[in-house]
């Protein structure tokens, strides 16, 4: 066992991703004291108009680059440059295009539009996020995960304080939840951008080449082509599901499921996506080291993922309704539903930077393409002909837990390893699924 854990201690993956979580590790601990204030501080239906506007936010976000913005760290030293130029007109494009879309729709009385919270702030936010993005992977690019760690802090402190500052406000025509988020987001990107101008690791000319910027745009085409789509459906079928009950379900409901979101989510906040930026970054410097790699991030993964849903089986539903208040009830049976869902979701995301390495982007949108079409397929069918909101989800987590558990054995294949190698993993993994089985005969 000391061997085992000194293995692991040494592993220069393992530290690099301790670096960034040090902040995750924090920013953990804050919600567990902030989410009670603002359930109390904010209604349900505030929750929901968040929930619609992340949701939104999150897939455009996604789209925002073409995927391109995932060059800069595996590009080389004299691309990179250009590849920040065409991050950046790429996403200027695809801000105001959805600034036109939603002026014009607003004007033609399009219902969704016109009831979207604050779509001035929205295009602000993307703006702010450009900046944040591009800063962040330059940083990552040249492993400064210090920084990177205390960038989360600066975001996840400025966002909470912010937030509750605003909750007495008495803004009636702003929701507290998304203004303090934009305004976190900007004040992250001003820390960054001031921390590489000091580091002079911002390396962009004056200079623009439209014919080098369109030859590195079609070497890097499977991005766009590839990536970027898988992306953008993965994460639409994580996000859309938030936007479609919002037609059918009143904001109160879309508010439980939102937050609900964000509490199983809080594993890979914590150290998966930390473990994902390191990761990518290790098989871009060293792809002959991939399975080895792979199996380090899975030892881990393989405890984190399964948390989620072992602490929502064994009474975790009841804790969050008596650490949420008493108004969010339904967030318990909520949380039953989604936990199938959490497991496979956080056990792959941090690992799909190996489709790009591999340069099998072409895959992972098969994948998405699938995992797109039985999530977000389930929920429209279903919604037509029940309104059970509670099947709806249970459904939508079973459909997305056998996608998602398909791709995870690609991600073996593709690794050179075998599931073999985790089968201790794989007993805690049934048992925590067979206790969730008995637990959700109490709302089916």
């Amino acid at each position: 066992m000391k061997n085992h854990i000194k293995e692991i201690s040494s592993s220069s993956l393992i530290r690099n991703s301790v670096k960034i979580s040090v902040s995750n590790i924090l920013m953990y601990m804050l919600p567990l004291f902030v989410t009670p204030i603002l359930t109390r501080l904010y209604t349900p239906e505030a929750f929901g108009e968040w929930g619609v506007f992340s949701a939104f936010v999150a897939i455009a976000n996604i789209g925002l680059f073409l995927g391109f913005e995932n060059v800069i760290i595996q590009a080389k030293n004299e691309e990179v440059p250009d590849i920040i130029k065409l991050c950046i007109g790429v996403s200027f494009c695809i801000i105001t295009a959805i600034a036109i879309l939603f002026g014009g729709c607003i004007l033609g009385g399009v219902r969704f539009f016109t009831e979207f919270p604050t779509p001035g702030i929205l295009i602000v936010y993307l703006f702010l996020y450009t900046a944040y993005t591009i800063l962040y992977n330059i940083a990552n690019r040249h492993e400064q995960y210090y920084t990177l760690s205390f960038s989360n802090i600066v975001q996840g402190g400025s966002q909470a304080l912010f937030r509750i500052l605003l909750a007495f406000a008495c803004l009636a025509t702003i929701n507290g939840l998304i203004l303090g988020t934009t305004i976190a987001q900007g004040l992250t990107a001003i820390f960054l951008l001031i921390f590489l101008l000091r580091k002079k690791l911002i390396c962009v000319n004056g200079s623009f080449c439209f014919a080098k910027i369109k030859q590195l745009a079609s070497r890097y085409r499977n991005f766009p082509l590839y990536d970027a789509p898988a992306c953008m459906l993965s994460f639409a079928a994580f996000n859309l599901p938030v936007i479609i009950l919002s037609v059918y379900f009143d904001k109160a409901a879309i508010g439980c499921f939102s937050i609900v979101l964000q509490l199983l989510l809080m594993p890979m906040s914590l150290v998966g996506s930390a473990m994902g930026k390191v990761y990518y970054q290790r098989i871009c410097v060293n792809e002959n080291n991939i399975s080895y790699t792979t199996h380090e991030m899975l030892r881990i993964l393989s405890v984190i993922a399964i948390t989620p849903l072992l602490f929502i089986a064994c009474g975790g539903d009841k804790i969050i309704v008596l650490f949420l208040g008493s108004q969010w009830e339904s967030a318990g049976k909520v949380a039953l539903c989604l936990a199938l869902w959490s497991f496979p979701t956080i056990l792959t995301q941090p690992l799909l930077p190996l489709f790009r390495v591999k340069n099998k982007q072409n895959i992972l949108l098969k994948y998405d393409l699938l995992y797109f079409i039985c999530g977000i397929g389930s929920i429209c069918i279903l919604c037509g002909f029940i309104h059970d909101i509670y099947l709806i989800l249970l459904v939508y987590a079973i459909c997305c837990f056998i996608v998602k558990g398909i791709l995870f054995l690609r991600i073996l294949s593709f690794s050179q390893l075998s599931i073999n190698k985790y089968r201790n993993s794989a007993l805690l993994w049934g048992t925590a699924m067979l206790i969730l089985i008995f637990r959700l005969k109490e709302i089916i």
